[in-house]
């Protein structure tokens, strides 16, 4: 092998290498960061209400995460026993003798109570915004309405 052909493949393997060395180290990088923003196994993510206050200034942020936490054990409990009651009539779908009437009527309490209960989270809502300035109630209506991920394109076709 002439010394002009080893110098060549030298170049070669070494351009090789440190694209695989970059690769390897840029997917390391990317990975991390991915692993980062997402939550953990078993972990939910904060809901948007939850998220809602964030950008409050720290005291009111922390007095809405508190008032979200405080709301009325009843209004909790009602939600995880309309989940629960949600997820046994879809049971019922799978069983004998299958009734579709009782199964509607069943979902239909179901939401009603549902309602109920995001009812009385709007109102302790509102209760917390009226005690916010008029800056501050902007803020917390942009974080109310703004969905996660910044805004969305419209699903409107072009005319």
């Amino acid at each position: 092998m002439s010394r002009k052909t080893l110098l060549i493949a030298l170049f070669a393997s070494l351009s090789l290498n440190l694209f695989l060395v970059g690769a390897v180290a840029g997917g390391l990088v990317v990975g991390q960061k991915v692993r980062a923003e997402r939550p953990h196994p078993g972990q939910r993510p904060n809901p948007p209400l939850w998220r809602a206050g964030d950008a409050l200034p720290p005291d009111r942020a922390q007095a809405y995460r508190r008032a979200l936490r405080d709301q009325s054990p009843e209004v909790r409990e009602a939600m995880r026993a309309a989940r629960a009651a949600r997820m046994e009539a879809w049971r019922s779908i799978g069983q004998e003798p299958f009734d579709p009437v009782a199964t509607k009527r069943r979902l239909a309490g179901i939401r009603a109570q549902e309602a109920d209960a995001r009812g009385q989270i709007e109102e302790d809502m509102i209760d917390f915004a009226a005690g916010l300035s008029p800056e501050e109630r902007k803020v917390l209506a942009q974080g109310l309405t703004q969905r996660p991920g910044g805004p969305r394109p419209s699903m409107e076709r072009p005319r």
